[in-house]
């Protein structure tokens, strides 16, 4: 409102809205808290194991896929599959495509029919991972607790390279039908289908 030659503002003299400037100086000092605040957090954060974590989820999707994809094939052909490119042969197509592998941990699933998981002293039907392309060496056995601790997650992710994880018989009464087990080069993730 002008009154005579100044300008009266309203409400107690305050203009309304902000400037340019002043946005920018808090776009400024926003942007100067953030980096501040991701450096300091990412110091406590550990990435590594949560990659390990996250790879791990993913063989856990995959063990799952091919489970459900086991029970499909055995219901349409009324026997069981004898080897993971079963589950996508031409005569099948029951899987698109097998897994990738997931090469950080090692080279995929294979079905094995010809080994005894549990104990019982009968072969066992099971998807098994073997951990084997790990860098550093070390990782075997941080891939195994991961796994163990997505199973049970009671158990501890503190390992070092010399941890053993028992035999397969020990970690299936341990843990079911799904587990790791082993140690050093011999580790490998089990999904068993059929105990005998």
């Amino acid at each position: 409102m002008i009154h005579g030659s100044r300008t009266i503002r309203g409400r107690n003299g305050m203009r309304s809205g902000i400037s340019l400037v002043e946005m920018m100086i808090a776009v400024i000092l926003f942007g100067v808290i953030s980096i501040v605040g991701f450096k300091y957090s990412s110091n406590f954060y550990n990435t590594d194991l949560v990659a390990k974590k996250a790879r791990v989820a993913a063989l856990v999707e995959q063990a799952s896929q091919l489970s459900n994809a086991y029970d499909v094939y055995s219901v349409q052909f009324g026997t069981t599959p004898t080897d993971v490119l079963d589950l996508n042969a031409s005569n099948a197509k029951i899987l698109t495509t097998t897994p990738t592998a997931i090469t950080e941990i090692g080279t995929g699933w294979v079905l094995s029919i010809a080994t005894d998981y549990t104990g019982s002293g009968n072969n066992d039907i099971a998807f098994s991972f073997p951990v084997t392309n790990v860098t550093p060496s070390t990782s075997n056995e941080e891939y195994c607790s991961v796994f163990n601790n997505m199973i049970s997650p009671a158990l501890s992710l503190d390992v070092d390279d010399t941890t053993d994880f028992g035999t397969s018989a020990a970690q299936f009464t341990a843990l079911g039908n799904v587990f790791c087990f082993g140690t050093g080069a011999t580790i490998e993730i089990v999904l068993l289908k059929e105990v005998n």
